[in-house]
């Protein structure tokens, strides 16, 4: 049996070395691993190169010539790793930590034997080893993250969707579908895959194989959000305007995917913009400015136009109107 894993990066080098050292220490070794690199400016492959990881046989480094963001490294990633003879595609960020027998575990599982299955899902967890429950869950009319009584060990349950958080997909599978929509830029590429993925088969969770999320995180509060999170029962936090141009990809993303699978209205497309500008007139600085914004990606996503603005470009814009 081969495994080939897949890894991509954009300027997180500390990450990523963590990640590659995690990967490549497994108690069942990858046979492969692509490193797809989206032209990170951080000194990403002279650390590489210092560390002695660009000189092990079994990796394969990919360097883009433009960030093509998230959604583009992983469809590119996924169809250069397909192409050669594996069994599996171990898909992950550099920010994953994989836990020594993550691997070994997901093969182990039954459902790694059943021809039907064609993806095994890790358990995701924090670094201080709480459960990240966005990373696995349904879609049905909305996101629903699986509750945490559902990672009971020896419960296969089977998933709506997944993110590529540590997710084993079987390369047959892969080679049947369309890679990634690198369209996307960022949000919403995993759980498009997801959807194509279980055409051809089930999407499982595999409980007892761990994968840690060390997300950094880039939360931060302002005087809207914490009056409102201190009167509302959920605890939401506001987004900085230079890094708005995220929040527009994942509406435009999540509006075409509620158009092309559950063939969404364009009523309920304009409800659903509508909680996505209340949501950001009560927590975010400067609402009236992203009203706009949040209309025409809306717009776009019900056109399934994906118009990306570069985010260097995007912060510059920022700037000059503030200036």
């Amino acid at each position: 049996m081969t495994i080939a894993a897949l890894v991509v990066t954009y300027n997180r080098r500390d990450l990523l070395v963590g990640c590659l050292e995690g990967a490549f220490a497994q108690t069942r070794p990858v046979d492969r691993l692509l490193l797809v690199d989206n032209a990170s400016t951080d000194g990403t492959e002279e650390l590489l190169r210092e560390r002695g990881l660009l000189e092990r046989p079994e990796l394969t480094y990919v360097r883009l010539e433009e960030n093509l963001g998230s959604s583009g490294g992983f469809a590119e990633g996924v169809r250069i790793a397909r192409e050669p003879e594996s069994d599996w595609l171990w898909l992950m960020d550099d920010d994953s930590a994989p836990a020594p027998d993550v691997l070994e575990r997901l093969l182990d599982a039954p459902p790694a034997a059943d021809p039907g299955t064609v993806a095994l899902c890790p358990k995701v967890v924090y670094a201080d080893g709480t459960l990240d429950l966005n990373q696995r869950g349904d879609f049905r009319r909305r996101l629903r993250p699986l509750p945490a009584s559902a990672y009971a060990a020896g419960e296969y349950r089977e998933l709506g969707f997944m993110s590529f958080v540590g997710t084993l997909v079987r390369t047959s599978a892969a080679r049947a579908i369309d890679p990634p929509m690198a369209e996307f830029f960022v949000w919403g590429d995993d759980v498009e895959y997801s959807l194509r993925l279980r055409t051809r088969g089930a999407i499982r969770l595999v409980p007892e194989a761990v994968m840690v999320h060390r997300r950094v995180s880039q939360s931060y509060m302002n005087r809207r959000s914490r009056f409102w999170n201190a009167i509302l029962p959920v605890r939401t936090f506001p987004t900085p305007l230079e890094r708005f141009w995220q929040n527009l990809c994942g509406l435009r993303n999540y509006i075409w995917m509620k158009r092309e699978y559950e063939g969404q209205s364009a009523l309920s497309a304009a409800g659903t913009t509508a909680q996505f500008v209340a949501k950001h007139l009560l927590y975010d600085e400067r609402p009236l400015k992203r009203i706009p914004w949040i209309l025409r990606y809306a717009r776009d996503g019900r056109r399934g136009r994906f118009h990306n603005i570069p985010p260097q470009e995007w912060v510059e814009m920022v700037r000059r109107d503030d200036g």
